[in-house]
C-alpha cells in the first residue's frame, strides 16, 4: 500500500510542497474542478513531469498502480486503431486457478517477509529502523567532535584549517585522522605553547642573549686587602704612640693638614720640629702607600665590572627576547644592583680607613639566577630559531599532534561509534542480503504464475461482461468485439460499423469506465492478471447522467468491498471527485459513525487558495446532506418539541412522499386499530408543530411526548418495510433495534384529543 504521497512544488496548481500521509485502504479525495485532484492521480501513475514527486510504500513493497483519469482515456480511447484487450482467466481456468492459488500464499508470505525486513531497515514511516539508527550515529558523533573544535579553536585555528566552518567536515576529518594519524601524543599546554610560535602569522627569528660575566666582581670578594689592617712604619718613634691610640687613619688625615702648616701640630696645635715631620713621613712609608694604591685599584676595577655587568643586563632586557622571563630577570637584577652598591660603599670606607677590616656581600646567587634565566631563554631561542628555519615541517608535525590530541579526547566516543556502526552495518547487510533472496524468490514464484496465466487467459470473458452491462443499462446501439486475432477490442454499431468515433460523451465515458473496471481485474497482456495492485478513480462520472452515476457508484463500491478483503489483489483504492452527489453515494457506509471515520478509510479535501492548492485531512466525511442533518436532530437527546415536530415532518415528506410517492393516508393504512389512531395523531402532532408556535404558558408537551412519537415514527418505517433505511440513518444495528422493540411498545400509546 501507499503510505504517503509527497507532492513537491512547483507542479500544476501546487506552489508549495504538500503531502498526504497515513493513507488507508480506502481514500476519498473531494475537490472542485481545477483544484489539483488530477495532479494527485498523475503522481500515483508516475506520469511524465511528475517524477520529482514521490510515493512512500508501506513495508517498501511497490505495487502496480492502475489509474483512471483523463490521461487513461486519452491513451486508450482517443487513439487510432483498435482498443487493447483486457485479459482475464478463461473458461478452462479451474486447474490454473488452483495452481495459481497454491502459489499465492507463498507470494504473500514472501511479501510479508519483505515488508517486515523493510520495516526493520527503514521503519513503517521511513523515519525509523536500522538505517535510521545508523544515520543517527553520524550527527551524534558530529556534535561531540564539534564541541572539541569549539573548545580548542582559539589556539589551533591553523591546524583546523578547511574544517572550521562545517561540523560535518570536521567530523569527517576526525574519522580520517583516526585511520591514519600516528603522531606522538603531547600535553595540551605544550601544544598551545608551540602553536603560539609555529602557527603565528608573523613568525621571526629571535636574537640570543649575552651571558652574564662577573668574574672580577666575585674575585674582589676574596681580596686579602679587605681583611688587612693597613698601618704605617712600626720602627718610627711615633709608631708606638699611634698604635697605642689606635687611630692611624686619623693621624693620616692630620698629616695632610701638617703638610699645609709644617710648624704646627694638626692634632694639638703646638709647635713642631723637623723630626716630627720626618717621623710622620716615615710612618706612612712606601709599603703603606702601595696598599692604599692597591685598594684604590680594587675599587676602580669593581666599579668598571659593575658598570659592564649592567650594560650586559640592559642589553638582555632591551632585546625583548620573548623567551626571557623579563619580570623575574628585572627583579633579580634590581636586587643585585642594591648589593653591588653596598659593596662599593664598603670599598670606599676601606680606602678612607685602611686599618679597618671589611667584608663584601656575596653576589654569586644573584648572578647564578640571572645566568640561568639567560640560559633558559637562549635554549628556547635556539629551538624557536630551528623551528623558523623548518617552519613547513614544524607546522605539519604540530598539526598532526593537535589532531592526535583531539582523537585522544574523543577516544571513548569514537570507540562507541565504531562498535555501534559495525553492529548496525552487519545487521543491515544481513537484512539486505535476506531481502535480495526474498525478492529473487518472489520473482521465481511470479514467473510460475505468469506461465500459468499465459496458458489460460483470454479477452473473451471481458467482452461478454461489458456487453451484458451495456445492454442491461440501455446502451444497445453499440457493443465491443474481438479484433486483431483476439488480442484487441473494437467498438461496433449494430450494423457492424466502427463506432469509436461516433460515440456520445456519455457513451464514451461509460464504456471507458467499464473497460477500466474490468482491466483492474485483469491485465492488458496474457500475464500479470493476479498481481496485487492499487486502483485510482479520478472523476469517473464527469459527464454521466444521474442514472449512470448510481451504476458507476455501485461498481466502485464492489471494488471497495474487495479492497476490504485482505486476500483481494486490490490492496488500496483512491476515489477523487468534484461531484457532491457522487461523493455522497460512493462514501456512504451505514456502519460508519457520523462523528468519525472507519479505520480502513481516510477523507481529504483539495482547495485552491491564493498561494496555490492545499490538501487537508478531514476527521469526518466533509460532504453531508441536509437530509442527514435532519436525522442528526432525531438522534439528539435535547431537541425541543417544536424542532422535533418540524424535523419528523420533513423526513416523512422527503422519504415517503417525495421519494417513495406515499402520502399521509397511505402511510396510516399501514396500521390497524389503535396503532392507526396513534399514527394519525403523529401526523397531526408534527403538522401542528411545524405550522404554528405553541405558547409554553398554556401547553407543555414534555420529554415523554417526544419519546412516544419517536417510537411511532420508527414503527412507520417498520410497517413500510423500510426499517433498513431507519437503522442506516440512525447508525444502529439490527440487534439494538430488536432489544428496544419490546421496551418501546408500552410507550407508543398517546392520548388523542
Amino acid at each position: 500500500m501507499i503510505g504517503e504521497i509527497q507532492i513537491n512544488a512547483p507542479v500544476a496548481t501546487y506552489l508549495n510542497p504538500t503531502r498526504l500521509a497515513d493513507l488507508r485502504r480506502i481514500n476519498y479525495i473531494f475537490g472542485a474542478n481545477g483544484t489539483g485532484k488530477t495532479t494527485i492521480s498523475r503522481v500515483i501513475a508516475r506520469t511524465v513531469g511528475h517524477e520529482h514527486c514521490s510515493l512512500a510504500w508501506r513495508g517498501g513493497v511497490e505495487l502496480l498502480c492502475m489509474v483512471y483519469n483523463r490521461d487513461f482515456v486519452e491513451q486508450n480511447f482517443n487513439q487510432n486503431g483498435p482498443l487493447q484487450g483486457v485479459f482475464t482467466l478463461g473458461e478452462n481456468q479451474v486447474e490454473a486457478e488452483r495452481d495459481i492459488a497454491g502459489l499465492q500464499p507463498a507470494i504473500e508470505k514472501a511479501n510479508d517477509q519483505i515488508s517486515s525486513l523493510n520495516n526493520q531497515l527503514n521503519g513503517e514511516d521511513s523515519q525509523s529502523g536500522k538505517c535510521k539508527e545508523l544515520a543517527e550515529l553520524e550527527p551524534i558523533l558530529r556534535d561531540k567532535c564539534w564541541k572539541q573544535k569549539q573548545l580548542h579553536d582559539e589556539h589551533f585555528q591553523v591546524a583546523f584549517t578547511g574544517v572550521r566552518n562545517s561540523a560535518e567536515r570536521f567530523k569527517d576529518k576526525v574519522l580520517a585522522e583516526q585511520a591514519s594519524n600516528s603522531a606522538e601524543l603531547r600535553s595540551l599546554d605544550e601544544l598551545k605553547g608551540r602553536a603560539e610560535t609555529v602557527f603565528s602569522k608573523n613568525i621571526e627569528r629571535a636574537t640570543p642573549l649575552r651571558n652574564i660575566s662577573t668574574d672580577e666582581l666575585i674575585a674582589a670578594e676574596v681580596n686579602t686587602l679587605l681583611q688587612k689592617v693597613i698601618v704605617g712604619n712600626q720602627n718610627v718613634d711615633i709608631a708606638a704612640l699611634i698604635n697605642h691610640l689606635g687611630n692611624s687613619d686619623w693621624v693620616k688625615q692630620g698629616r695632610y693638614y701638617h703638610e699645609q702648616q709644617p710648624d704646627t701640630c694638626p692634632f694639638c696645635q703646638q709647635s713642631t720640629d723637623k723630626q716630627f715631620a720626618d717621623d710622620l713621613t716615615a710612618f706612612f712609608s712606601e709599603a703603606y702607600d702601595s696598599d692604599i694604591q692597591a685598594l684604590k685599584l680594587l675599587e676602580a676595577g669593581y666599579q668598571r665590572a659593575y658598570e659592564q655587568l649592567f650594560v650586559d643586563i640592559q642589553s638582555c632586557v632591551g632585546l625583548n627576547n620573548p623567551f626571557l622571563s623579563a619580570e623575574l630577570f628585572n627583579a633579580e637584577a634590581q636586587a643585585l644592583a642594591e648589593r653591588l652598591k653596598g659593596n662599593q660603599s664598603k670599598l670606599a670606607s676601606k680606602i678612607e680607613e685602611p686599618s679597618r677590616k671589611v667584608e663584601l656581600e656575596p653576589i654569586e646567587s644573584f648572578i647564578t639566577e640571572l645566568q640561568s634565566l639567560v640560559t633558559a631563554a637562549n635554549e628556547a631561542t635556539n629551538v624557536h630559531n630551528q623551528t623558523v628555519n623548518n617552519i613547513a615541517t614544524e607546522k605539519h608535525t604540530l598539526t598532526a599532534q593537535v589532531w592526535r590530541y583531539v582523537l585522544n579526547e574523543l577516544a571513548g566516543d569514537l570507540r562507541q561509534y565504531g562498535q555501534k556502526k559495525s553492529q548496525l552495518s552487519q545487521a543491515i547487510e544481513g537484512m539486505r542480503q535476506s531481502l535480495s533472496d526474498k525478492q529473487a524468490h518472489i520473482r521465481t514464484l511470479k514467473a510460475q504464475v505468469k506461465e500459468l496465466e499465459k496458458q489460460t487467459t483470454s479477452v473473451r470473458p471481458t467482452i461478454t461482461a461489458i456487453n451484458d452491462l451495456l445492454l442491461k443499462f440501455g446502451f444497445n446501439s453499440f457493443s465491443i468485439d474481438e479484433a486483431d486475432n483476439g488480442t484487441h477490442y473494437q467498438i461496433l454499431r449494430a450494423n457492424g460499423d466502427d463506432a469509436s468515433r461516433s460515440l456520445s460523451e456519455g457513451e464514451k465515458t461509460f464504456i471507458t469506465f467499464l473497460y477500466f473496471y474490468y482491466l483492474i481485474k485483469g491485465a492488458q497482456s496474457s500475464s500479470g492478471i493476479t498481481g496485487n495492485r492499487v486502483v485510482v478513480f479520478d472523476d469517473p462520472i464527469s459527464s454521466l447522467d444521474s442514472d449512470i452515476l448510481y451504476i458507476v457508484s455501485s461498481l466502485i463500491k464492489e471494488v471497495m468491498e474487495e479492497t476490504r478483503n485482505s486476500n483481494s489483489q486490490i490492496k488500496q483504492i483512491f476515489v477523487l471527485t468534484h461531484n457532491v452527489y457522487f461523493h455522497k453515494e460512493i462514501s456512504f457506509n451505514r456502519s460508519r459513525p457520523l462523528d468519525r471515520t472507519l479505520n480502513e478509510e481516510s477523507f481529504w479535501q483539495v482547495k485552491k487558495l491564493q498561494q496555490g492548492s492545499v490538501i487537508e485531512r478531514c476527521d469526518t466525511n466533509p460532504i453531508r446532506s441536509a437530509y442527514e442533518l435532519l436525522w442528526e436532530d432525531v438522534k439528539s437527546d435535547n431537541i425541543s418539541s417544536i424542532s422535533l415536530q418540524n424535523t419528523l415532518r420533513r423526513i416523512l415528506e422527503n422519504y415517503f412522499t417525495m421519494w417513495g410517492g406515499m402520502g399521509k393516508d397511505e402511510i396510516c393504512k399501514l396500521f390497524d386499530g389503535r396503532d392507526k389512531l396513534i399514527c394519525q395523531s403523529l401526523f397531526s402532532w408534527v403538522n401542528d408543530g411545524s405550522h404554528s408556535i405553541h405558547d409554553d404558558l398554556y401547553i407543555n408537551h414534555g420529554g415523554q411526548t417526544n419519546k412516544a412519537y419517536l417510537s411511532v415514527f420508527r414503527s412507520i418505517f417498520i410497517n413500510a418495510h423500510q426499517i433498513g433505511h431507519y437503522k442506516m440513518m440512525m447508525g444502529i444495528t439490527s440487534e439494538l433495534v430488536a432489544l428496544n422493540d419490546q421496551s418501546n411498545d408500552d410507550e407508543m400509546a398517546v392520548e388523542s384529543e
